[in-house]
C-alpha cells in the first residue's frame, strides 16, 4: 500500500540530513594547511571548506572581503570524491573549517553530534526570511529540530528534451501533466532505427543516480526511512520494471551507460530526443549549437516528484571566530552574494523571492525558454535519497543498472541490495 512522503512524516518529529552544482575554476586563495587561523590587530582569518574552485567573474569571497576588510576567508577547496570523508575526518580532529558548505548526508549527523552551530540566533538578528525557503528546505529544517544550515543555491532533476526531433515526428512538447505512459508513447514515436540498428534513441538511459530515485518517488513510495536509511519498497520494484520495459521490450531507451561503459551524453551529441537529468546539464547544454531544445519537469506515476540537490553554510562549533564565520554566511545568503552563486553554477537561489528575480537564468542560442519549469520542480522537490549515504546509494543503483541491462532478476537484486542497506545501518 502506497505511504506518504516519510520526509512529510519526519516533520513531525524533532529528531532525524551534491551536487549538486560545481564551480567553476579560478578562486581568491587556496589553503589547505589545516593549523589554526588566527587574528591579529586589524584582520580575522576564517577556513571556508567546498569542493571545487570559484568563478573569478563571480568571487563571492573577494567581494566579501572587500566589504569586510577586516576579515580574510581562506578557501579550503576538498575534492568532490572524498569531501564527506575529509570533513568528517577534521571534525573528529577538532580541525574543522570555521564555515562548511556540507552535504544534505551530513548536516543532519553533524547537527545531531553538536559538530555544527545552530544558527537561530544569528538568524533572529538578520534580514534572512527563513520563510522564504523553498518547501524543501523547510522541511529538512524542521528534522533538523532547527537550523543549522543555510542552503547556497539548489539543483533539481528535470526533463530535456530536442525540439527539432519533437517538431520532426509530430509529436507534443512534454507538459506538466506528462505521466510515464507519455513519456513511453513519445518515445516510440521518436526513436529511429535503419534495420536493427537506431540511429536515434526516444530518450537517453538513466545515467545520473538522483533519476533512479526520483522515478522511485513518482510510484507515490517512500525514498528514506526516519533515519535517512533507503527503503526498498514495491515502488523500486515498479521504477525497475518501467525502465526495464523502455530498454528491453520497447528498445526506445539505451541500456546505462554503467553497465556499457558508455559514457556519451546522447542528448547533447544529437542521438536522443529526451534525456532526464539535473537541473545543472543546462550550464553545459547551453553551448549546443546543432538544434533546438528545451526544459519540462519529469513525468510523473502515481505523483510528481524530483530529487532536489544542494548544500548548506554551516559554522563549526569548535570555530573560535563564530561572529565572523556568520557575516560571511549572512554575505552568501544576501542578494549580491546569491546572484553570483547562481552566475557561476546556474542554478538557483533557495530564497523565493531572489530566484525570481533569474540570475541563474543564462540560456544558450537554442535554450531554454521554459525556465518556469524550474520553480514548478521546486515546489515539490524533495531532499529524498541525498540524506542517504552515497555509499549504499551509489551501490543500489549499480543494482539496479544490472537489472535493466538483464544481468540480475529483480527480486535478487533487491534482496542484494537490502543486504547492503542493512550492512549499512
Amino acid at each position: 500500500m502506497k505511504s506518504k512522503k516519510i520526509i512529510r512524516k519526519l516533520l513531525m518529529m524533532s529528531t532525524a540530513t551534491i551536487l549538486g552544482a560545481s564551480l567553476l575554476t579560478g578562486c581568491s586563495s587556496n589553503n589547505t594547511d589545516e593549523t589554526d587561523v588566527s587574528t591579529n590587530a586589524n584582520q580575522t582569518t576564517i577556513k571556508f571548506a567546498m569542493w571545487d574552485n570559484i568563478d573569478e567573474e563571480n568571487n563571492f569571497i573577494k567581494a566579501f572581503e572587500e566589504k569586510n576588510p577586516d576579515i580574510k576567508v581562506d578557501l579550503m577547496v576538498i575534492p568532490s570524491d572524498n569531501y564527506s570523508e575529509k570533513l568528517n575526518s577534521m571534525i573528529a580532529g577538532k580541525s574543522a573549517p570555521d564555515v562548511i558548505l556540507a552535504w544534505e548526508c551530513d548536516i543532519n549527523r553533524f547537527a545531531k553530534n553538536g559538530a555544527i552551530e545552530s544558527l537561530e540566533n544569528y538568524l533572529s538578528n538578520s534580514t534572512i526570511s527563513t520563510d522564504d525557503f523553498i518547501p524543501a528546505v523547510n522541511d529538512l529544517t524542521k528534522i533538523t529540530d532547527g537550523t543549522y544550515g543555510l542552503p547556497w543555491c539548489y539543483a533539481s532533476e528535470i526533463l530535456y528534451y530536442n525540439i527539432d526531433m519533437f517538431d520532426a515526428a509530430g509529436v507534443e512538447y512534454p507538459n506538466d501533466s506528462w505521466t510515464w505512459e507519455d513519456f513511453r508513447e513519445a518515445a516510440k514515436k521518436l526513436t529511429v532505427k535503419d534495420g536493427n540498428n537506431v540511429t536515434q534513441w526516444g530518450a537517453s538511459s538513466i545515467d545520473f543516480p538522483g533519476i533512479w530515485y526520483s522515478q522511485i518517488g513518482q510510484t507515490g513510495d517512500d525514498i528514506v526511512d526516519s533515519e535517512a536509511n533507503i527503503i526498498l519498497s514495491d515502488g523500486v520494484k515498479e521504477a525497475l520494471e518501467f525502465e526495464y520495459q523502455l530498454v528491453n521490450v520497447d528498445k526506445v531507451v539505451p541500456e546505462p551507460a554503467g553497465t556499457s561503459g558508455n559514457a556519451v551524453d546522447l542528448f547533447a551529441a544529437g542521438k536522443s530526443a529526451m534525456a532526464r537529468g539535473g537541473s545543472w546539464l543546462i550550464g553545459s547544454y547551453k553551448e549546443i549549437k546543432d538544434f533546438k531544445w528545451d526544459i519540462a519537469v519529469l513525468p510523473k506515476g502515481e505523483t510528481q516528484y524530483s530529487s532536489l540537490h544542494t548544500g548548506f553554510f554551516t559554522i563549526s562549533s569548535d570555530s573560535k571566530y563564530k561572529e565572523a564565520a556568520w557575516k560571511f554566511v549572512e554575505y552568501c545568503m544576501s542578494e549580491e552574494g546569491q546572484e553570483m552563486i547562481s552566475k557561476s553554477t546556474n542554478n538557483p537561489s533557495s530564497i523565493k523571492t531572489i530566484a525570481e528575480r533569474g540570475a541563474y537564468k543564462n540560456a544558450g542560442e537554442n535554450g531554454p525558454e521554459n525556465w518556469d519549469v524550474i520553480d514548478k520542480t521546486a515546489e515539490f522537490g524533495e531532499f529524498g535519497y541525498v540524506l542517504a549515504s552515497p555509499g549504499i546509494t551509489n551501490k543500489l543503483v549499480d543494482k539496479f543498472n544490472a537489472v535493466v541491462a538483464g544481468q540480475v532478476d529483480i527480486d535478487e537484486a533487491l534482496k542484494e541490495g537490502q543486504k547492503e542497506i542493512d550492512v549499512a545501518k
